[in-house]
């Protein structure tokens, strides 16, 4: 269960590290160029064989009847666009990784409901719980139970490499 220390006001508000902020950093091109060199570049190699050649194939593989199968073109331009959108929103990076597609698949989802669900549930924490309270969430999850799916996620890919 979800513990909440402290009194309704700090509950109501939280903490100023937790708080999202309306300001946007200035960042000089130095800045930027140090950013792309050091963090978008060496980002690339993974991004596009875990997110994008790994997921088709696996998608492939999982879904072997499914026409039109998932393309690298369709998944890349996926992946930019939720990130180039995002970004704007304070959205943190995302992608369709293998690992993802292949928990999902094990525990059950096999179609785009069960994302479309996930995705809803996600909402619906977000919006019960606030920022704050859903990061203490986050926070309070067992890593034993993370551990194992990852470990399941982990199976599934070795299994499809197979």
């Amino acid at each position: 269960a979800l513990q909440i220390e402290g009194d309704s006001k700090s509950a109501r508000r939280p903490p100023a590290e937790d708080r999202p902020s309306s300001r946007r950093p200035r960042r000089s091109p130095r800045d930027w160029v140090r950013g792309i060199l050091r963090a978008g570049l060496p980002q690339l190699p993974l991004t596009t064989l875990n997110s994008v050649i790994s997921v088709t194939a696996l998608a492939r593989k999982l879904f072997p009847d499914k026409e039109p199968p998932a393309t690298r073109v369709g998944v890349a331009t996926s992946v930019g666009v939720m990130n180039v959108v995002g970004c704007w929103f304070g959205g943190a990076p995302a992608c369709h990784g293998a690992g993802g597609l292949a928990g999902q698949y094990r525990f059950g989802a096999r179609g785009g409901a069960s994302v479309f669900a996930l995705g809803l549930l996600k909402i619906a924490v977000a919006l019960v719980l606030g920022d704050a309270l859903a990061l203490r969430a986050v926070r309070a999850f067992p890593l034993s139970v993370l551990g194992a799916l990852l470990a399941v996620a982990g199976l599934v890919l070795a299994a499809a490499g197979a």
